[in-house]
């Protein structure tokens, strides 16, 4: 194991249109779901600039987060676990994580080829090397 770290990017996606109010609601408690497990942070994803003149305070594009955490099986398997949790009770929507351009998308369902593609992806980033038959 290393005790490096790794910024990873969460995204929330739906197969229908989800409003702004829905999705801001979504993001608030997914954070504070993920801000419970051993994570170095939980962040809301920032969009780019305001204009110059604008009234907006600091504005967030929701439906996105930004972790870091260590790089080891433990950390990435408690928040893989977390997220298909979350997924159970929020059934419509996926979860996307992307660590430098290495994309994993999460469902709610289960099935052993969904678990084989998460590991190997968790493997990808931790040094682990799982083995399949």
């Amino acid at each position: 194991m290393t005790d490096r770290s790794v910024e990873l990017t969460l995204g929330i996606q739906t197969e229908g249109a989800a409003d702004t109010d829905e999705l801001e609601q979504l993001t608030r408690q997914l954070r504070d779901d993920l801000q419970e497990l051993d994570l170095a942070t939980v962040n809301l994803a920032r969009i780019g600039q305001i204009p110059e003149r604008a009234k907006a305070g600091d504005p967030i594009s929701w439906g996105t987060l930004l972790l870091a955490l260590a790089a080891s099986q433990g950390v990435f398997t408690t928040l893989i676990e977390a997220i298909k949790a979350w997924l159970t009770r929020h059934e419509r929507y996926t979860i996307s994580l992307e660590i430098a351009g290495d994309k994993l998308e999460v469902t709610g369902l289960s099935s052993k080829e969904q678990q084989r593609l998460i590991d190997l992806w968790v493997g990808r980033h931790t040094g682990a090397f799982v083995i399949y038959e």
